[in-house]
């Protein structure tokens, strides 16, 4: 009897894979459990819990890969280096996320190119992120696109319908999630009815970092704005989504898809977005795009989502990023992979 392959998936250095860790660890589990009827899947997580957000790893990769036939390295290029497996790249997010030695945040490029060995196969999770990886990867071909899968709670999830509840900001209290953006144009919303509510995410961090403590003071200073508690389970944010009366993530950085603008649209809810890297594949389905530092033109958005909510076409995105379609695309994948 022949034995099914076995395929290692790896979880980045910031979170455990649990599936409430955060959008990357809920694909990487997803993807793992929903393969099983193809393959033997194991989940290695590379988190230090007495130390989060460290590159500490309690078992190198060379060890964990003898265990597997082939790997799954997410959002870490550099670590394929020590493999000799096939292995399969994933990329979730924009270079500055990869955790590069040669990457230079202040002047935003790379000091040198990455070279990936033979046995690796790239994939990324959007068009724009597949023409992003070429460049910087210096790949000879565009890498195939992997859609990422929407967390059921968001497929069946309630309908939305219009209301006069406030709108909703589900994204992670970050600078680059356009936090300090849309407080200005709250504040700057006509009717003085508007609100805005900020759910307090600032995870992988377990505890609020600096940053993450000055967005929380300018949220409580806006007289617009409010906080609620960060919302861990899929099928409760997905209730809290729909209770608003629009969602808003205006990344001020590109985003690889992003994650919490696509559940939203599938649920139906108005999206405002602000249209950077992958974002921008989620115009057609209904998504409203603002330049966020245009501040007047964000409120304006802001008010137009209220008084004319946009038709949105959540049964596209539910059929573009279902969970089979996603595994079918990586399992045919992992099957050449495999096979080279």
């Amino acid at each position: 009897m022949t034995l099914p392959p076995r395929i290692g998936f790896v979880g980045t250095e910031l979170a455990p894979l649990l599936p409430n860790a955060g959008g990357l660890e809920r694909l990487v589990t997803g993807w793992a459990e929903g393969l099983t009827d193809s393959y033997t899947t194991f989940c290695y997580s590379r988190f230090d819990d007495s130390t989060p957000a460290t590159a500490i790893s309690r078992q190198p990769l060379a060890e964990l890969a003898s265990q597997c036939d082939a790997m799954v390295i997410n959002n870490r290029p550099e670590w394929t280096r020590d493999l000799s497996k096939p292995t399969l790249l994933i990329l979730h997010n924009t270079v500055e996320a990869w955790n590069l030695a040669d990457w230079s945040p202040d002047e935003q490029r790379l000091s040198k190119p990455v070279s990936l060995p033979d046995n690796v196969i790239v994939m990324t999770v959007s068009r724009f992120l597949s023409n992003h990886a070429q460049h910087h990867l210096g790949l000879a071909t565009t890498p195939e696109v992997l859609p990422p899968f929407i967390d059921p709670a968001f497929v069946n999830g309630p309908s939305w319908q219009p209301s006069a509840a406030p709108l909703l900001f589900p994204n992670r209290l970050l600078n680059k999630k356009g936090v300090i953006e849309t407080i200005a144009a709250m504040d700057l919303v006509s009717d003085p009815s508007l609100r805005m509510v900020f759910l307090t995410n600032f995870a992988p961090w377990l505890e609020p970092s600096t940053e993450h403590l000055e967005l929380i003071e300018r949220i409580r200073a806006s007289s617009r704005c409010m906080l609620e508690p960060r919302i861990d389970k899929s099928i409760d944010l997905a209730a809290r989504m729909t209770a608003s009366t629009g969602v808003a993530a205006p990344s001020t950085r590109p985003e690889g898809l992003g994650l919490v603008p696509l559940e939203s649209l599938a649920l139906g809810i108005p999206t405002i977005i602000s249209g950077l890297g992958g974002l921008q594949e989620l115009i057609p389905y209904g998504a409203i795009t603002v330049e966020p530092s245009d501040t007047e033109a964000f409120a304006a958005a802001i008010e137009s989502v209220v008084s004319s909510p946009p038709a949105i076409d959540a049964r596209a995105v539910r059929h573009d990023f279902g969970l089979g379609r996603s595994l079918n695309v990586l399992r045919r994948q992992l099957d050449q992979l495999i096979l080279r």
